[in-house]
């Protein structure tokens, strides 16, 4: 787990994830502490014990007052319930669907800890009001992106990830560092892998909706797995726009996978 301070307000907590075939996918989530603190997704679940030791380390549970839940899967909710626990005065944002998702597995958001938004819903989180946007991008219905205009900060959730050829791609500090040759068939793999609907839909339109997410032009766009973007968002777009038309992502079966796992046997 690496935690790292995008500014004086937020950090972000950091792991990394092997995916046979695919790469090393940054999975992160964020600390903003303001007025009222607000955790923005809560990590995964085989590193619950590393994200509390890194969240304590500059937050006591009992100050955090909002828990923001860009949609329920695994990678972004796998300390949501510990968190229940031990953060007793927060409140969980998410979206209805998010909601129900969670309502009918072992670990339900209790209604009297939810506030449901939904596509320009504001939730003032004391010095600052978070803006929740619909996603151009997303492999969940429940997903929602949130806007902090106090930073010009947009929360991107799964739009613009990649899985990374090496760890220390994943876990760069500015994705302005990785060269083009590594970061755009990355890119353009996690949005056919996670999205494979994005191929059935028109480049033009699908360009549009992407700039309506964009509107504003953030100072920063921070995702869930792909290492902090600080400007420079149109050498994004024009990678996310080329994805109705590339090549789209043909999953490993099983003799793929037992052949790379050969290659991963000791010798």
């Amino acid at each position: 787990m690496r935690t790292l301070p995008i500014n004086a307000e937020t950090t972000m907590f950091t792991s990394v994830v092997p995916i046979p075939t695919v790469g090393n996918l940054p999975v992160n989530s964020y600390l903003i502490r303001g007025d009222e603190p607000t955790l923005v997704d809560t990590g995964i679940t085989p590193e619950v014990p590393e994200f509390e030791v890194a969240l304590r380390d500059l937050i006591d549970p009992n100050e955090i007052r909002w828990i923001v839940v860009t949609h329920a899967d695994r990678d972004h909710v796998g300390a949501l319930s510990r968190l229940l626990t031990e953060a007793p005065n927060a409140t969980v944002v998410t979206s209805l669907v998010t909601f129900g998702i969670m309502s009918v597995g072992s670990e339900p958001i209790p209604p009297e800890r939810a506030f449901v938004v939904r596509d320009g819903s504001p939730r003032d989180i004391g010095d600052r009001t978070l803006r929740a946007v619909r996603l151009p991008l997303f492999d969940n219905p429940g997903t929602l992106a949130f806007f902090d205009p106090r930073q010009s900060i947009l929360f991107s959730a799964d739009c613009f990830g990649a899985p990374f050829s090496t760890p220390d791609f994943a876990l760069a500090e500015d994705v302005a560092a990785i060269p083009d040759n590594e970061l755009e068939p990355a890119q353009l793999l996690w949005g056919s892998a996670d999205s494979p609907w994005v191929h059935f839909v028109e480049e033009a339109r699908f360009a549009d909706n992407l700039a309506r997410f964009l509107q504003g032009r953030p100072d920063k766009v921070l995702g869930t797995h792909l290492p902090p973007i600080h400007g420079d968002l149109d050498r994004h777009v024009q990678t996310l726009t080329k994805l109705p038309s590339s090549t789209p992502y043909v999953t490993a079966d099983q003799a793929a996978l037992e052949a790379f796992m050969a290659t991963m046997a000791p010798r």
